[in-house]
């Protein structure tokens, strides 16, 4: 863990956090969640913004399991709040979840539509995919709010615990935003000869060479897609398990003994 430079910052939190140095644990996830953020900032890589939205879930797990934030935690009435966002966030995947099965459907229908040249499946294929472009869309607009909402509350409250864990949930939903953009954006629309012809037709003629060529090409591109809705599939489960993980954990605090 690197506490260089952070020891300033983290210090301020130790009136949440009594300690006589600074917390390694609050260190790692200032880190972490600063990595998240440049992240979002660029939106490179459906796979990668999972992958760091997973290790800042992972350190605020740490930061719950000490004694310090659990006693600065308890009967807390401003947690009530951050209870609803981590609700929220799960929520957002567990929808999230539901449309990379759904897309993936329409993925593997396209293959085999194109290869067909079943023009009626590939409509239907696109139709689906079209209905799932619209679902991500929705989610894009709930995290932009859940955002702006939760960041008002981290900059209200930022030299306490409920502070950090509301800046870890702002900055999720801030790449979760950037996420589920990029996902919406996925599958680009086939050429139209593509959804009517026959890859084993063209094989035959020679003069549509160009054209099979085409299609190929995009069934490879349909091929590479299904294999990074996938490892999406694998990293979206992750950060659904510890959101509702991070939630029961903030739940457990906050209910009177």
């Amino acid at each position: 863990m690197h506490l260089a430079g952070k020891t300033t910052a983290v210090h301020a939190r130790s009136v949440s956090l009594p300690h006589e140095h600074s917390h390694p644990v609050l260190a790692y996830l200032d880190d972490s969640i600063h990595t998240l953020r440049s992240w979002s900032a660029g939106a490179s890589g459906q796979a990668s913004g999972i992958a760091l939205v997973d290790a800042v879930l992972a350190a605020l797990g740490e930061l719950l399991a000490l004694p310090q934030a659990v006693a600065s935690l308890h009967n807390t009435a401003a947690c009530d709040q951050i209870l609803d966002r981590f609700l929220a966030l799960a929520d957002a995947y567990g929808t999230f979840q539901s449309a990379l099965i759904t897309l993936k459907q329409s993925v593997a229908d396209l293959q085999v539509g194109t290869r067909r040249g079943d023009g009626v499946m590939v409509a239907a294929s696109l139709h689906a995919h079209k209905r799932t472009e619209k679902e991500l869309h929705r989610l894009v607009a709930t995290m932009r709010h859940a955002t702006r909402c939760t960041l008002a509350a981290s900059r209200a409250r930022d030299n306490d615990v409920i502070g950090i864990v509301a800046k870890v949930a702002a900055a999720t939903a801030e790449a979760s935003e950037a996420i589920f953009m990029e996902c919406a954006a996925m599958l680009p629309e086939l050429v139209p000869t593509i959804a009517h012809t026959s890859i084993k037709w063209l094989a035959r003629l020679s003069i549509r060479h160009d054209a099979r060529k085409t299609a190929l090409a995009e069934l490879e591109r349909l091929e590479k897609l299904e294999e990074c809705i996938d490892g999406l599939e694998a990293g979206s489960e992750k950060v659904f398990r510890r959101l509702l993980q991070s939630r029961v954990s903030l739940l457990n605090i906050n209910t009177p003994f």
